[in-house]
């Protein structure tokens, strides 16, 4: 995991294997520093500029060797973009292109200026999202894998280039914030990679202990006859398939006001999912390793609140199992009596993962929670209708789903309201029972939101669907192929907001 330094090292002095210089687009002149180091090169970098061979664009990367005329052996050009679309966000992609440049360089050591110090963004956010920004980028699952040619090849140690001493302490802050970001992140995306015969219900448990201990976290983990004692039918009922016994986890980070509002984040954590009796195609089933990123996304989440501390009450709650086929399986046509006092008939065993979170919004709420955030790889529909490009968001709330979105922003992950208008509700009555667990095709992520939403009375809440966004297929930048821990620090940053 790469280590982030500030020093005040001049960049042409810097003893570094590389050093990151960023341009923004269509810029043909060269600052002082730059200036000073094309100067002792020869004019290459003027020249790159000056032609075809170097735009600027956002990402763009051109490795230029310096022959020993500096002490750095490489230079790598790094595109900002358009100067007026620079962002905070920008830092992180960008700075996690330049990293994997440099990985594939098999570079140890780089230097890297303050980029967007010029563009008023705080020294503090400039310093955080240039370190999540390669911490992330530099993540690689090879844990697996053997022989000589698997080794990781990962950026050690990146310094960030620093001459102003007024800024030092908020650069240091930036550093500590963007570092806890990024490890609770990087442990999402681990749980979600590893394989169901590792991380099953109880592993899940054990990381829970295991973040409540390091920080000083109250946890609770309540077995199957715990969570019968406590009516959770439809928790239950989706777990009977499986010899994994279920696990109920809460973890309690109180550092607001007694008298505080208290933010609930319930993930969902099946930590394999069959489909049960209604069973999935097996082509793909093995991504369903990774039916417990919302479990995942809380767990990583609840690790950065006890590193960072905000004066905030947060409640996690993770309701985690597996759903299998087998004679013990709960059926379609089976009615579940729910923690919230309403009836379920089951037209869909694969539709799961909303009777495991109705229960455990109902105990959130028991638990003390007043809003509530739950964040589930719910819907394949989702998948449809945003890619894996975006979250999909369902409330009852305008006004909190605004300050899901501003945490979001700050977290630089999408996220997009889909409506929630009464029609959608009578798609999913029973004939039989006070709801079913499926409207069938039309509108599943909406549906599949609302019906979680029957369970949280008069309290705001957001739903985040990230059946898209909690793996993806191929490389991006800051992300790598599989699990990309998405939530973790939307979650976050959402807590954070709610210090007075």
């Amino acid at each position: 995991m790469v280590k982030a330094t500030i020093i005040k090292d001049n960049i042409k002095d810097i003893m570094a294997d590389a050093v990151v210089m960023g341009i923004y687009e269509g810029v043909k002149s060269l600052d002082p520093d730059l200036a000073d180091i094309d100067r002792k090169l020869g004019g290459v970098i003027s020249d790159m500029i000056s032609g075809d061979d170097f735009k600027g664009k956002e990402g763009e990367t051109l490795l230029i060797y310096t022959l020993g005329k500096i002490p750095a052996k490489k230079i790598l050009l790094l595109g900002l973009g358009k100067e007026e679309d620079f962002g905070a966000n920008t830092i992180r992609k960008v700075i996690g292109k330049a990293v994997k440049q440099l990985e594939k360089s098999k570079t140890d050591t780089a230097a890297v200026l303050s980029v967007g110090l010029d563009k008023s963004i705080s020294p503090e956010i400039v310093t955080q999202c240039i370190v999540e920004g390669a911490m992330l980028a530099s993540y690689k699952f090879n844990k697996y894998k053997t022989g000589d040619e698997n080794k990781e090849n990962n950026l050690k140690e990146l310094y960030i280039i620093n001459a102003d001493n007024s800024i030092a302490d908020d650069m240091h802050e930036g550093i500590k914030i963007g570092g806890a970001l990024a490890k609770g992140t990087i442990m999402a995306r681990d749980l979600i990679n590893e394989p169901s015969n590792i991380v099953t219900p109880e592993a899940i448990a054990n990381k829970a202990m295991e973040i409540a201990n390091k920080h000083g976290l109250e946890v609770k983990i309540l077995e199957r006859e715990d969570i019968r004692k406590l009516g959770m039918e439809c928790f239950l009922g989706v777990a009977q398939g499986s010899d994994m016994p279920p696990k109920l986890i809460t973890i309690k980070y109180f550092g607001g006001n007694k008298d505080d509002e208290v933010l609930g984040l319930v993930g969902k954590g099946l930590t394999f999912d069959s489909g049960g009796i209604s069973i999935k195609p097996s082509s793909g089933m093995e991504e369903m390793k990774g039916d417990m990123g919302g479990a995942a996304a809380v767990l990583g989440a609840m690790d950065v609140i006890g590193s960072l501390k905000p004066k905030a009450n947060i409640i996690g709650i993770i309701g985690t199992c597996e759903n299998m086929p087998s004679g013990k399986a709960y059926k379609p046509g089976d009615i579940l009596n729910s923690m919230g006092g309403k009836t379920i008939e089951v037209l869909n065993t694969d539709a799961e993962g909303r009777l495991v979170l109705i229960d455990c919004i109902a105990y959130a709420l028991k638990e003390g929670a007043t809003k509530l955030v739950d964040i589930a790889t719910l819907t394949g529909a989702c998948v449809i209708a945003l890619g894996s490009t975006t979250t999909g968001l369902i409330s009852n709330n305008d006004e909190f789903v605004k300050e899901v979105e501003a945490a979001a922003e700050k977290a630089g992950e999408k996220v997009w309201q889909l409506p929630s208008y009464p029609e959608y509700k009578e798609l999913i009555k029973s004939d039989w029972a006070d709801l079913k667990n499926t409207g069938g095709r039309e509108a599943g992520t909406i549906t599949a939101g609302l019906f979680l939403g029957e369970f949280v009375g008069e309290n705001p809440w957001v739903h985040m669907d990230i059946a898209g966004t909690s793996m993806i297929t191929n490389d991006k930048s800051g992300l790598v192929k599989g699990a990309t821990g998405v939530g973790v620090r939307t979650l976050y940053h959402l807590a954070k907001s709610m210090e007075k």
